[in-house]
């Protein structure tokens, strides 16, 4: 599928000499540039760590949308008090019995998209399912079929439309940038006229333990964009990129320097793209996945070297205060 692309491993090349040369082991230069993208974070509920960030100033976000009285009530306190803007995830969490039930139907389905519309009346950007290509967030009617998600997607771009024509519904919940398998399989999502639903796509970026300036890291998500942007011609929005900032079990080179290092990097080169029109690190607090138990988390102190805020966090908003998140 990726025939023709890689003339951009030139447009790479020269993206990778101007953006990507900060050193692998010390923290980049301050951030001077402004940013044509608008900067975003994700987050789990963590009250203590979401008020930090909203204090200072961040205001997109990205997060699953479950039904409990407690999430609804946070986020429109968010909103109300400081003009939060989330990105709502509809998932297994959005489902009766959340991540527990593996039994759903197309009705179950259109059911919570309404509810959810309705009890979050603030958010106006919506994202389908997060990362459906994995065998573990297949449940119910989302069995791993390209049509069923393509069914999915229809039935909550029309719900949603129908309450707030002015929504944005974001579709492939997190397509990974270059994997050539399951490129094609959202070309199946895409064939069945996916185009009529998205307004915008969805697309995880993340690079194991290298720095975008190793291994031909540019490159390879270079030809990734543009297969996505040759398929289907939408505004992309990266909506998880990051890496750790500590680990117990995984590759030892992760450190707050290393964070800081690609987080700097990260944007840069997302930056350079004109249809990359968002991207949200991961995660605004530590959360931690097993069994590696890797830190990814920008306002937590897991690092065993530190108990202050990681230098990434700083960075990160240097980065958000002089992109397109800030209202001229």
């Amino acid at each position: 599928m990726y025939i023709g692309l890689f003339a951009v491993f030139v447009v790479a090349a020269i993206i990778a000499m101007l953006y990507l040369s900060s050193p692998t082991s010390s923290n980049p230069p301050p951030i001077t540039n402004n940013f044509s993208i608008v900067v975003g974070v994700g987050t789990h509920g963590n009250l203590s760590s979401e008020t930090e960030s909203l204090e200072s100033g961040v205001r997109y976000y990205r997060t699953d949308i479950n039904l409990q009285s407690s999430q609804i009530a946070q986020l429109a306190w968010e909103s109300k008090n400081y003009s939060a803007q989330y990105l709502g995830i509809l998932d297994y969490e959005t489902l009766p019995g959340g991540s527990a039930n593996k039994m759903w139907n197309l009705s179950e389905w259109n059911a919570s998209v309404a509810n959810a519309v309705a009890d979050y009346p603030e958010i106006s950007t919506w994202e389908i399912w997060n990362e459906p290509w994995v065998s573990a967030f297949e449940t119910g009617y989302m069995n791993g079929s390209a049509y069923n998600y393509y069914t999915v997607i229809k039935s909550a771009y029309t719900i949603i439309k129908a309450k707030d024509p002015n929504a944005t519904v974001v579709c492939f919940g997190g397509a990974p940038i270059s994997d050539t398998y399951t490129f094609i399989w959202y070309s199946q999502v895409w064939s069945y006229g996916a185009a009529n639903y998205c307004n915008a796509i969805s697309i995880h970026a993340y690079t194991g333990a290298y720095l975008l300036n190793q291994s031909g890291i540019a490159q390879q998500w270079t030809a990734g964009l543009a297969a996505y942007e040759n398929l289907t011609h939408k505004p992309i929005w990266i909506t998880e990129t990051g890496i750790p900032s500590a680990t117990q079990n995984g590759p030892q080179v992760y450190s707050q320097s290393f964070q800081n290092t690609f987080l700097a990097q990260d944007f840069s080169f997302f930056d350079s793209f004109p249809y990359v029109q968002r991207v949200y690190w991961y995660d605004l607090w530590g959360l931690s996945d097993a069994p590696t138990n890797n830190d990814y988390g920008l306002l937590n102190f897991s690092d065993p070297s530190s108990q202050v805020q990681p230098p990434a966090w700083q960075t990160f908003l240097a980065i958000y205060r002089r992109s397109a998140s800030i209202a001229p």
